[in-house]
């Protein structure tokens, strides 16, 4: 599987405003490139999981192209591929939605991706990749996606309340040891990712 470049956690909007013009984050993909990391992708999905997984997935890619399996599941949010925060926007939320259980629940991505763009501007480490390390982050968050999301609709599907309790962990246990983020203590809103409002306390405490 492709290295890759961790951000740290996220910088939440009131501690973190948008920059005035946006940060570019795009880059120039290369079709070689793309074949190499989603190679080392499979492979390691048949020495982490199992050699059928492999399979399976290389079968689904060869039908049609990851790429643009992913392109038609997120462009009615506005995302493209050939750009890190697109596809790190749809990562964190689909993570948050699997994590929160919010299955139905409609995401606003534009405040979460300008968020995200503001987080990649403000970190020095990003600033200094190269367009080859970019596509491999992209692309790596990418086909994870797909294999996560996979799991999420299967499960939805068959209504299977062990599965989606064994998603909705792995996501939770995922993103704090990656990114050091709680997503059960985020909510989505018109400034992106926030911490979610505390009930009032009726005792005035």
């Amino acid at each position: 599987m492709a290295a890759l470049i961790l951000l740290p956690g996220l910088a939440l909007a009131q501690d973190n405003p948008a920059p005035a013009a946006p940060y570019d984050t795009s880059y120039p993909a290369s079709a070689v490139i793309s074949a190499r990391i989603q190679r080392q992708f499979l492979d390691n999905v048949r020495w982490s999981v199992s050699a059928e997984a492999r399979n399976n997935l290389a079968a689904a890619f060869a039908e049609r192209p990851a790429l643009d399996i992913w392109q038609d599941l997120v462009a009615a949010d506005g995302l493209k591929t050939g750009n890190v925060v697109d596809a790190l926007t749809a990562y964190w939320v689909l993570n948050w939605v699997t994590a929160n259980a919010r299955y139905n629940f409609k995401v606003d991505n534009a405040p979460i991706q300008a968020q995200l763009r503001a987080s990649m501007a403000a970190d020095a480490n990003f600033r200094t990749l190269s367009n080859l390390q970019k596509q491999e982050m992209a692309e790596g968050y990418i086909l994870r996606f797909l294999v996560e999301h996979a799991a999420l609709n299967d499960a939805v599907v068959r209504k299977d309340i062990t599965a989606l309790g064994r998603l909705a962990l792995a996501s939770v246990t995922r993103f704090r040891q990656e990114m050091g983020v709680d997503l059960l203590a985020l909510e989505p809103g018109p400034e992106g990712f926030a911490p979610k409002a505390r009930p009032a306390n009726p005792a005035g405490d």
